[in-house]
C-alpha cells in the first residue's frame, strides 16, 4: 500500500505543477502593478476557465501529494517515530495550506478581472491588497508548513533511516525553489514562467518518488 501512496505523491507534484502552468503561466510582457506589486498585468488576457482548473488541479495535487508523505512518514516511523509525526502533522497542515495557497492566489486574480471589467484599477488595487491582508496568516502558516516534509526528508536521509543515494536530499521542494528563483535571477527574460513556477510542486511530488525508491 506505501508504494500505491508513493507514487500517489509523484502523481500529485506533477498535478500541482499543472495547476501552476494554468495560474501562473502569464508569457511574455507581464508587469506587476499595484501599492504592494502583487498584481500581474497579464491576468486580464488570461481566460477565467484557467483560475478555475487551477484550482481544481491544486485540489487534487494536493490530496495526492498527502497521500506520498503518509507514506514516507510510515517508512520512516520504524527508525524514528518523532521524525516521522512531525512529518505527518506538519505535511496535514501543509497539503490544507497548499490548496488554500494556490486557491488564494487564483481567487485574487479571479476578482481582479472582474473589477477591471469596469475599468476601475484603484477599486481592484485596494480589493485584492484586503483579500491578501485577511488571508495572510493562514496562507503563510501552510507555506511553512509545506516545507517541512522536505526537511523531514533530508534529515532521515542524512541519519540513514532510508535507503536512498545521499544525493536525494536535492530531491525536496525548497532546493527546487531556490533553483526556480535562481534561474530567473540569472535570465529573468528567458525563466520569466518556467520552469519557476513549477519548480515547488515538483519538490513536493519528489517525496512520493523518494518513498518508491525506498521501497524497490
Amino acid at each position: 500500500m506505501n508504494m500505491i501512496f508513493s507514487v500517489m505523491g509523484l502523481m500529485g507534484g506533477v498535478l500541482c505543477a499543472v495547476g501552476d502552468v494554468l495560474f501562473d503561466f502569464k508569457g511574455q510582457g507581464n508587469q506587476k502593478l499595484g501599492v504592494m506589486k502583487n498584481i500581474d498585468s497579464n491576468w486580464l488576457k488570461m481566460s477565467y476557465w484557467r483560475f478555475g482548473a487551477s484550482i481544481l488541479a491544486a485540489f487534487f495535487g494536493d490530496i495526492l501529494i498527502g497521500f506520498g508523505i503518509f507514506s514516507l512518514a510510515e517508512q520512516i516511523k520504524p527508525s524514528s517515530t518523532a521524525l516521522a509525526n512531525v512529518m505527518l502533522i506538519c505535511g496535514y497542515i501543509g497539503v490544507i495550506g497548499g490548496f488554500f495557497i494556490h486557491a488564494t492566489l487564483c481567487s485574487q486574480a479571479v476578482i481582479y478581472k472582474k473589477i477591471m471589467e469596469e475599468n476601475n484599477f484603484a477599486l481592484a488595487d485596494k480589493t485584492v491588497i484586503a483579500f491578501n491582508k485577511a488571508a495572510i496568516v493562514p496562507f503563510f502558516i501552510g507555506y511553512i508548513a509545506l516545507m517541512v516534509p522536505g526537511v523531514c526528508c533530508v534529515i532521515a536521509i542524512l541519519a540513514g533511516y532510508l535507503s536512498v543515494p545521499k544525493w536525494f536530499v536535492l530531491l525536496n521542494s525548497i532546493v527546487f525553489l531556490i533553483i526556480g528563483v535562481t534561474l530567473r535571477k540569472i535570465n529573468p527574460k528567458f525563466f520569466n514562467d518556467l520552469p519557476g513556477i513549477v519548480m515547488p510542486s515538483l519538490g513536493l511530488g519528489m517525496i512520493g518518488l523518494i518513498g518508491i525508491v525506498n521501497l524497490m
